[in-house]
């Protein structure tokens, strides 16, 4: 989810070692398939967001980190890999990894330790990791010491070396978020043209509940002495400054960098794809999700919808919005569609029946995939209610079931829990769950910021519950989700299913109060 909100921590119970509870015992499964050492080896781009917080600072930091390690297949991650890191006071640094190690279990959980110097000493960076395949995975950040703890959520992805002597080429949609430099949330999206070291191309903001829409310049340069390695270099977009992380040749990473203005800026991350053509006007069953913040606090939107021409048909969207989930009613008129098939940027809108407008303009990377911002407010103003993006992906694979979502699949959420008398902070939750007739049980780890409580290894059950082959409940509602943690009680979810390996949810009805964003990903 994205880091939109400003969530407090309690500095005098900066050490704790156990969450709510109230669940039962679930003992975890043993570890069950064809993951080893050998399946991380290669150079990975990652990326994480999250917080961090030392013992007697009076708050939690928001930050995030973009970087690349390579690992051996052995065990071990060799030195010479390097991360960027701000925080949304716009402070940058650059981290050397000088080494580290890794584990992997038969059921593609692990750890993953990167070795670093910190203030001048020696200091260790900590993650959970599960793999979906051996081209990458889910990361969990679960640094804790008795000292400085950190969390966040992300992933990683195998990068190929041929790309970073190609550099940045080509027609990208783009999606960066987070936040300015006075702490206010933040969202870009758009798409741009590379070549030569250049750009051009447009750009959708939302900056503070402003929005703002047009052409975009920049420039692109490597970093001479880590490109080749890791792929990174250096970017100028919109007069924004930022270090980029090639992938492949269809993905970049990046990172906002503020060193020459003395680490005042934003706090931005995101990707850009590669779009190798404009795709055509979107059409079929599309899901999307989006996260952020509104004037009431974190904020997620979850939905799907049928494209048709200019209209919009079977809808259906969750919120959850400061804490409070409902499910709109969605009326089935005053729905449009527009779509700029020289840029691939769109608009659409729908309305509930009570009259408020949901307007969100999106870019097609591709006919089944895109980036997607919430515009929605008055009728001809700049002024937005939310600031929130994410991302839209066509529906694939239905009539969905309990055979053909069934296996093994990582899970993964991120966003806001609430604790008596300590208010709303950071949760990260990272699984490796096995669906057989929609029943799940694997295992997790949850680090709750709130009072910074690390649990791993947690027996975890539940279950799904949908009869639409949309994958919704088949009654005109949602489907739901049920997780149960070994110890903690049990936590309710709204699931969309995109495809058989893909899954958004959000937290529904829960105590404590919960705003977290999610995803179920197949393992191949």
């Amino acid at each position: 989810m994205n880091r939109l909100m400003t969530a407090l921590v309690a500095a005098a119970a900066l050490w704790t070692e156990a969450c709510g509870g109230g669940g039962a015992t679930i003992n975890p499964p043993p570890p069950t398939g064809k993951y080893s050492l050998a399946s991380l080896n290669g150079t990975y781009a990652f990326v994480t967001t999250g917080e961090a917080i030392t013992s007697g600072a009076a708050s939690a930091t928001p930050f995030s980190r973009t970087g690349s390690f390579t690992a051996d297949g052995a065990g071990g991650v060799k030195a010479g890999g390097i991360y960027d890191v701000v925080n949304d006071g716009g402070f940058n640094t650059t981290v050397v990894i000088t080494g580290g190690s890794y584990t992997v279990s038969a059921d593609g959980r692990g750890t993953l330790t990167f070795n670093i110097t910190s203030s001048g000493a020696p200091a260790t960076i900590n993650f959970a990791i599960v793999l979906t395949s051996t081209s990458g995975g889910l990361m969990m950040d679960e640094t804790f010491s008795g000292n400085h703890a950190s969390t966040g959520s992300g992933n990683f992805i195998l990068q190929s070396a041929a790309a970073f002597s190609a550099g940045v080429s080509g027609a990208y949609v783009f999606d960066f978020t987070g936040s300015d430099p006075g702490n206010n949330p933040e969202s870009l999206v758009g798409q741009f043209t590379a070549s030569a070291g250049t750009m051009t191309g447009t750009e959708d903001a939302n900056d503070n509940f402003t929005l703002t829409s047009g052409s975009i310049t920049g420039t692109f340069a490597p970093d001479p002495i880590n490109g080749p390695t890791s792929g990174r270099g250096t970017a100028v977009i919109a007069g924004q400054n930022y270090v980029f992380y090639i992938v492949d040749a269809n993905r970049v990473r990046f990172i906002s960098d503020n060193t020459a203005t003395g680490g005042s800026g934003p706090m931005l991350t995101g990707d850009a794809v590669l779009s190798a053509s404009v795709p055509p006007s979107p059409s079929g069953s599309f899901a999307f999700l989006v996260s952020g913040s509104s004037t009431s606090g974190g904020l997620i939107r979850v939905g799907r919808f049928t494209v048709s021409g200019s209209s919009l048909s079977n809808i259906l969207m969750d919120k959850n919005n400061g804490g409070s989930e409902t499910e709109p009613s969605i009326s089935s008129s005053n729905t449009n569609v527009t779509y700029d098939s020289t840029t691939g940027r769109g608009m659409l809108s729908f309305q509930s029946s009570v009259a408020n407008v949901y307007s969100f303009v999106f870019y097609l990377s591709s006919a089944n995939s895109g980036v997607i911002q919430e515009v929605s407010g008055p009728a001809g103003s700049t002024s937005a209610v939310v600031v929130a993006d994410g991302s839209i992906l066509a529906q694939s694979g239905s009539p969905f079931s309990s055979s053909n979502v069934s296996g093994p699949y990582a899970m993964n959420w991120s966003g806001l829990v609430t604790a008596s008398g300590l208010g709303m902070d950071e949760e990260d939750l990272l699984s490796q769950v096995t669906f057989s007739n929609l029943n799940l049980s694997g295992t997790s780890d949850i680090f709750q910021f709130t009072g910074v409580t690390l649990n791993t290894d947690l027996g975890t059950a539940g279950s799904i519950n949908f009869n639409g082959g949309d994958g919704t409940g088949g009654d005109g509602k949602s489907a739901s989700m049920t997780v149960k943690l070994s110890g903690i009680s049990q936590i309710n979810m709204i699931v969309y299913v995109v495809n058989p390996a893909l899954a958004f949810f959000v937290s529904g009805h829960n105590s404590p109060t919960r705003i977290v964003a999610g995803l179920l990903e197949a393992q191949q």
